[in-house]
């Protein structure tokens, strides 16, 4: 009769440790309270009495039924967190908008270099792109038949021009008109007027004649070799001055009301290490693109150094200043759980406390406040502290939301306690 009494009391412990496994595993399942429910300090009443009935309620009580939803942390654990904390004050946000654009040149200070006469390149100065320009610089020099004819032309008027002989008025007038012509022609074909005065005092034609870049810059094109043969109206160089280029954005239609000509404008790029670059929006386009629903704004930017090249991408901010500075917290200050904005309060004594409220603009690292806050209040702009990860930052703050009121339990310990087994 000994063994059926071992059996039983063996299985009436089984049965006992099941009961106690499942009611543990249940306790250890049981989600916690949302972080939505926290209950600010100011708008729950004082914590009763020490001892009294209503200290006596078991832990799953909701938020705010067994504190204020205040967290309080030992002195010792601060100091070695290192927690930083800023007033809420006035502050002038500006509203931004961001997005991503491109370099490109500035189509009013590109210039196309064309042959204007048939000839052949005898001499190149200019002879790769990506080559310094300045303006008046000889490009190249070209030999043409028609050049050569057109001199001799020009000296054999000048010289009718100039003759003294008694009763030739006539001729000198008819000298005159043809000098004039012959110069005109020359002038098309871009001959300078500095080349028609040697010209003039050197009293014989040049073979090869310069041809002199129009405007300063760099070289972005070159089709010309040496030997080669133009002809009138091929292309022969791209000069792009990139003093100042333009950058192109895209926004989207609904921001559309916020940008208007003459808005300051900012880009930056990793080739400008962390510099901004200013500059203003100088045209809206008047489309918006079917697929992506954004429109293309065009910006100006001074570039002197030469640092935005065309084909950069850059990130761009387009600012709006506020007429008049609001309260504004920075930014690691605000914890987003993605329903809602929060900040964690500190209240004095070691004694913390988040709260909700209500932002807009962020602009320069800080958060326009529209609610929730008033001047001269602390917030924690090292709050991450307080949570692991950003995964669980709805119960962290459900933590702190069911934690009592400080004198209602222990103040959090100066290190984590070991796991238990």
């Amino acid at each position: 009769m000994r063994r059926p009494s071992l059996i039983a009391i063996f299985v009436a412990g089984l049965a006992l440790g099941v009961v106690l496994s499942v009611t543990l595993l249940g306790r250890l399942m049981r989600p916690a309270a949302p972080a939505e429910q926290f209950v600010p300090a100011s708008h729950v009443a004082s914590a009763p009495p020490a001892g009294s009935a209503a200290t006596a309620k078991p832990a799953g009580l909701s938020p705010g039924a067994q504190g204020g939803g205040e967290v309080r942390i030992d002195p010792a654990m601060l100091q070695n967190l290192g927690v930083r904390t800023a007033l809420v004050e006035p502050r002038v946000v500006t509203e931004s908008i961001r997005t991503t654009g491109y370099v490109d040149y500035d189509q009013r200070r590109v210039s196309q270099v064309n042959a204007r006469v048939s000839g052949w390149i005898e001499k190149l100065y200019v002879a790769y792109a990506g080559q310094p320009v300045r303006r008046g610089e000889t490009l190249l020099e070209i030999y043409s038949p028609e050049l050569v004819l057109t001199q001799e032309d020009y000296l054999r008027a000048r010289r009718l021009a100039d003759t003294h002989s008694a009763g030739e008025d006539t001729a000198r007038r008819d000298g005159a008109d043809l000098m004039s012509a012959a110069g005109t022609r020359l002038r098309l074909w871009g001959i300078s007027p500095s080349e028609l005065r040697k010209l003039a005092q050197r009293g014989t034609p040049s073979e090869m004649v310069p041809l002199e870049s129009p405007a300063g810059g760099v070289v972005t094109e070159s089709k010309v070799v040496e030997g080669a043969h133009v002809r009138a109206g091929d292309d022969l160089y791209t000069i792009a001055d990139l003093s100042a280029v333009w950058v192109y954005a895209d926004i989207y239609e609904n921001e559309l009301p916020k940008v208007h000509i003459g808005q300051h404008a900012e880009v930056t790029a990793d080739a400008l290490a962390g510099r901004r670059v200013d500059g203003i929006v100088t045209y809206i386009y008047p489309s918006v693109n079917e697929q992506t629903r954004t429109a293309r704004v065009r910006l100006e930017f001074d570039n002197p150094g030469l640092e935005l090249r065309p084909g950069m991408y850059v990130k761009v901010t387009l600012l709006h200043d506020s007429p008049a500075a609001t309260l504004a917290v920075p930014t690691e200050a605000v914890l987003d759980s993605g329903v809602r904005k929060v900040v964690i309060m500190k209240l004095g004594g070691g004694r913390f406390e988040p709260r909700e409220i209500k932002v807009g603009t962020q602009s320069e690292g800080y958060f326009q406040v529209l609610g929730g806050l008033q001047r001269g209040e602390c917030v924690v702009t090292s709050a991450q502290f307080l949570i692991d990860s950003e995964s669980n930052l709805n119960e962290a703050l459900s933590a702190m939301t069911l934690m009592p009121a400080a004198g209602g339990a222990p103040a959090l310990p100066a290190a984590p306690a070991a796991p238990a087994r």
